[in-house]
């Protein structure tokens, strides 16, 4: 059997598993380039004149899917949201300039059928249940899998892959990855609101997704990937998991695009801001990969769930505990001395150009104090909406202050 029609029976079996037509399938790990990366977004689409989240995506991918493009773009869960996924990338230049391609292409395709676009981790105030299921069979058996849940999830994440060079090495990056996790919940931090009220969050958003029953983070004691391997049938002995999208830890393994893909954040108000974010985490990974044999200390699942949640409460002004020593630091100096650290070993020329607009994220409490400042000043739930497509609207340079 010839290496195509094997990955070609291997992408088969995945789709079944994926679909809940097939039994359980865990595909082989395909190694990639280190640092290699890639961004996922998922978008909301608004009604151009009330701001309400519009049923429009399926018009808008017949028009995206006519243009020629190196990115793809997909459905989601229901048919108010979006999905994008840039081609594989290796530096912030070239995420820098796929997102803002995607940006004009979208917001042209949106405009066409009378809707906008926008950024945001949840809508400020759309109803649960008033959502529409995507008709497609992934997500109709998603629909009679998680119930209620299903609707509930209309939210909107980022998800950065980062490539690895072996599945072993996933599994240790990933452990690294996940510590820091809540440093990228904080920046990207955008959904204040939740079902037409003031949350208290900066990040509403990131409570939705533990309500999943594979959520949190990967077992401490999996240290390779047959560790990995023998995880994922046990549960799938017990029907609990079909394929690696029932689990929806903060950080996985993502073996068929042989990398690790962190999936914490809020989808930026701005894909500029979402490349910067990336490539601060390829960074990260690359750091961690030229630490061979390294394990981070301290594995306690309650210090990683206080940090998570400090993290989605305060947002960029919040505290984070180093796992490792167990001092706590403002998550503003961590992001600052990271960045400090990486920007002198980075290969990446333009990372300093990444690190001014991960700067901005930092001012005037983040992208979630940028909405609420609108609502202390008397804006309304479809404002803040509107404000948030304004955002996305608009080509971002380095220091313009698009937030505000």
């Amino acid at each position: 059997m010839t290496e195509a029609t094997t990955m070609s029976d291997s992408e088969a079996a995945q789709a079944r598993a994926v679909a809940g037509a097939g039994p359980a399938f865990l595909p082989p790990f395909a190694n990639s380039r280190l640092g290699s990366m890639g961004i996922e977004l998922e978008l909301m689409v608004l009604d151009r004149l009330t701001y309400d989240l519009l049923p429009a995506a399926p018009d808008i991918l017949l028009l995206l899917d006519k243009q020629k493009k190196d990115w793809v773009a997909t459905p989601e869960i229901t048919t108010s949201m979006l999905e994008v996924a840039t081609s594989v990338l290796g530096s912030y230049r070239e995420a820098a300039e796929q997102v803002e391609e995607i940006r004009t292409s979208v917001q042209r395709a949106a405009f066409a059928v009378g809707a906008a676009i926008s950024g945001g981790g949840a809508h400020p105030f759309q109803k649960w249940n008033e959502q529409r299921i995507y008709p497609k069979d992934r997500y109709r058996a998603s629909a009679k899998k998680y119930g209620y849940l299903a609707k509930l999830f209309t939210v909107f994440g980022m998800h950065v892959h980062i490539g690895m060079p072996n599945a072993d090495e996933a599994v240790r990056v990933g452990a690294w990855l996940t510590q820091r996790a809540p440093l990228f919940i904080a920046l990207s931090a955008n959904s204040p609101c939740w079902q037409g009220e003031d949350s208290g969050f900066c990040s509403a958003r990131s409570n939705v997704v533990g309500a999943f029953p594979m959520s949190g983070i990967m077992p401490a004691d999996v240290r390779n990937w047959q560790e990995f391997s023998d995880h994922f049938d046990r549960l799938a002995q017990h029907g609990i998991v079909n394929s690696i999208k029932d689990f929806y830890w903060d950080v996985r393994p993502k073996p068929e695009y042989g990398t690790i893909e962190l999936r914490v954040l809020d989808t930026p108000l701005h894909p500029g801001y979402a490349a910067a974010l990336a490539c601060y985490a390829r960074e990260l990974c690359i750091e961690m990969a030229q630490q061979p044999g390294a394990w981070p200390g301290g594995n306690a699942r309650e210090l990683y769930n206080w940090n998570r949640f400090n993290a989605a409460k305060e947002g960029v002004q919040g505290k984070w505990i180093d796992p490792c020593t167990g001092t706590e630091h403002t998550i503003e100096q961590v992001v600052r001395d990271d960045l400090a650290r990486l920007a002198a070993r980075s290969d990446d020329p333009d990372f300093p150009e990444a690190c001014k607009l991960i700067d901005e994220l930092l001012r005037d409490g983040g992208q979630a104090r940028w909405l609420t400042s609108h609502m202390a000043a008397g804006a309304g739930m479809n404002d803040l909406a509107r404000v948030a497509a304004e955002i996305f609207d608009r080509p971002l340079t380095t220091g313009a202050g698009a937030g505000r």
